[in-house]
C-alpha cells in the first residue's frame, strides 16, 4: 500500500499521528496506478505495543494504531521524510525482526512524496 502526498499532506499526517487525532481525509480521485484502488480516510488510534498498519475490511480506510510513543516515532519518521526526502525517492514502512516501532502483524507502506 502506498500513501502518497505533498510536503504539506505528508506533514499534516505525521501531525496527526504525533497528536492522536482522530485521523484525515483523503482524496480519493486521483489515479492510483500501479494500484486498483485510492482509500478515502486515514483512521489513526492510540491503544498500546507496537503500531499496526492496516486496510479496512471494505478497502476504503487506511487504519494506523498503536502506543504512544510507537506512533511518535512513525510521525517523526514520516515528518522526516517529507521534510528531507526527495521527489525521486520514496520511504519504506514494513516491519523487520525486532523493528523499533512496527507490529510484526503490520502491512508495508510505501510513502511517496510529489510536488
Amino acid at each position: 500500500m502506498e500513501l502518497t502526498g505533498t510536503i504539506l499532506e505528508l506533514l499534516r499526517v505525521a501531525e496527526e499521528l504525533r497528536l492522536g487525532r482522530e485521523g484525515c481525509r483523503l482524496d480519493p480521485s486521483g489515479k492510483p496506478s500501479p494500484y486498483s484502488k485510492a482509500l478515502s480516510l486515514i483512521k489513526i488510534r492510540w491503544t498500546s505495543g507496537p503500531v499496526l498498519v492496516s486496510v479496512s475490511s471494505d478497502h476504503e480506510v487506511l487504519e494506523i494504531q498503536g502506543g504512544v510513543a510507537e506512533m511518535k516515532m512513525l510521525a517523526a519518521t514520516v515528518g522526516e521524510f517529507a521534510t528531507e526526502g526527495d521527489y525521486t525517492s520514496h520511504l519504506h514502512v514494513e516491519y523487520l525482526p525486532d523493528h523499533e516501532f512496527l507490529s510484526h502483524n503490520s502491512e508495508p507502506l510505501v510513502v511517496t512524496l510529489v510536488e
